[in-house]
């Protein structure tokens, strides 16, 4: 059994990094341009190294760099802003209303307590540090684990170079493993409740070691959510057990825009990376020609002939044939507008493609509040439709592994309806893009109801569900609205105030 469960890890570990294999090049061209000095050495096989990489200096744009961050900056955003709870429970399936509603208290307030424990974590500090550069290139690896009872839930982002992932019976990543190069020395830190191979324990302790966590779906109990987990000590079977459900897995893999044959995602710094080359290009053909323009060559009178086989340097001097004249200046002029113009097109290509575009104002005239709010609305609604896969596998997974953790710890007890699990609905952007958009609209039949028929408006119009209506669509959870009775209560106190009479008050002869 050990013999079997060892053979079949090691044949999915190699399967798992034949798919990186296949993306492998354009992973470290994503580096040069978004982290130039992060070593791109991303093979899980071979031991890290801390030297960096040559030809770091010959990045001639900062435009890859810029974007990217930009890009995580709107996937926190739009999918896990660090001060809303960006998720919460509802019914499952076939679960009445008014079961649900017995219920509903508790599923928020353990939505809270999540959310505490989240906020508690290093969650937010290691997401920042996952998302560049890795959201841009597409893939995003957490892992999410409970080190200690009485401390906070432990986050570390797994780099793509200990990352190895495969594809799912249904398309979805399924194998998952993090490789990692651990001195001999280090092992039982590293490895707690593992008991070391007899062979790697004989080792000296400056050995590198390589540790590798195995995870994957066992699809023998279709009914259930169940994880095989394996430690794997240079390629021995050293522990193995099972978890069971969901948010039991403590690796959390998250895919920007992925297809369901690929085990990585296509983010938008790969798409980006023809056009940053060409940006690259154009930049440094920019720089060499500013260069020469400020410090232009210059030939003078010499007994030797001109000769421009090796290109012209800036401030350089060549010598000409005797009786050429005086000294000259030697430059080639070009037209330096085509490069700017056509790097600026590029750089707004590139910054669309990472979501980076803003709302921008031509002309001196700001922008109105409601063609602000549309281009955002906008925006928010592109980033939703490729990153609807995102939004399950990485936001989604997190709360459902931190709800597991609490339940494990007893914080929090399992939600049920009448026997029945509560599912967990995402809060989308698109969808609260849509809701925004709904509260313009309605804003706006306010707006010409009341311009047009202020008397039948008045009437016809319930104000305080329409608040209430509007409130929930944005979110609101500050503004309080009193009891409609009691509001009734004081409108009538303010028309019997408004219509006494200003003698009978004694405001008047």
């Amino acid at each position: 059994m050990v013999e079997a469960l060892q053979k079949d890890a090691l044949a999915r570990l190699t399967d798992a990094r034949r798919q990186k294999t296949e993306v492998e090049l354009d992973i470290r061209e994503s580096y040069f341009f978004t982290k130039p000095r992060l070593s791109r050495t991303i093979r899980s096989g071979q031991a890290p190294q801390k030297s960096v990489e040559v030809g770091a200096e010959e990045l001639s744009t900062g435009i890859g760099t810029e974007v990217n961050e930009d890009f995580a900056t709107e996937i926190i955003s739009a999918f896990m802003p660090p001060h809303f709870d960006w998720c919460k429970s509802t019914a499952g399936i076939g679960v009445p209303d008014d079961l649900w509603t017995q219920v509903k208290e508790k599923a928020e307030a353990d939505d809270r307590e999540v959310f505490k424990a989240l906020r508690a974590s290093n969650f937010d500090a290691e997401l920042a540090t996952a998302l560049i550069p890795d959201c841009g290139i597409g893939t995003v690896a957490l892992w999410i684990d409970d080190m200690q009872a009485h401390e906070p839930i432990s986050v570390q982002h797994v780099p793509l170079r200990e990352l190895e992932i495969n594809i799912g019976p249904f398309g979805t990543v399924d194998d998952r493993f993090i490789v990692r190069f651990v001195r001999r020395g280090k092992l039982e830190a590293v490895l707690k409740g593992v008991t070391i191979p007899e062979k790697v324990a004989k080792k000296k302790p400056d050995a590198w070691i390589e540790c590798v966590w195995g995870y994957w779906r066992d699809w023998s109990e279709p009914t259930d959510v169940v994880w095989q987990k394996v430690v794997l000590v240079d390629k021995i079977l050293a522990h193995a057990e099972q978890y069971k459900g969901e948010g039991s897995c403590p690796l959390i893999v998250g895919r920007f825009s992925p297809d369901s044959l690929h085990a990585f995602g296509n983010g938008p710094t790969i798409d980006s990376l023809p056009a940053l080359r060409v940006i690259d290009c154009i930049a440094q053909a920019t720089q060499d020609r500013i260069d020469i323009a400020i410090a232009p060559p210059f030939g003078y009178p010499d007994d030797g002939t001109m000769n421009f086989d090796g290109g012209l340097r800036a401030g350089m001097a060549y010598p000409m044939r005797p009786n050429s004249g005086d000294i000259q200046e030697l430059y080639f002029k070009g037209d330096p507008n085509l490069g700017y113009y056509t790097l600026a097109d590029l750089e707004r290509a590139v910054k669309r493609k990472h979501f980076a575009d803003y709302p921008e104002q031509p002309g001196k005239t700001p922008p109105t509040a409601t063609q602000w709010l549309d281009e955002m609305i906008k925006s928010q609604r592109r980033i939703g439709t490729p990153g609807q896969k995102f939004w399950r596998e990485l936001p989604v997974e997190v709360f459902l592994r931190y709800r597991y953790i609490l339940a494990a710890r007893g914080v929090i007890q399992p939600l049920s309806v009448d026997g029945r699990m509560v599912a967990i609905r995402p809060y989308n952007p698109a969808a609260k893009a849509q809701e925004q958009q709904e509260v313009q609209v309605a804003t706006r039949v306010l707006d010409i109801a009341k311009g047009y028929f202020p008397m039948t408006s008045q009437a016809a119009i319930d104000e305080m569900a329409t608040i209430k209506n509007i409130q929930e669509k944005l979110g609101d959870k500050i503004v309080v609205l009193r009891d409609p009775e009691e509001v009734k209560e004081m409108i009538e106190s303010m028309m019997e105030q408004m219509s006494v009479d200003p003698a009978k008050a004694g405001g008047g002869k």
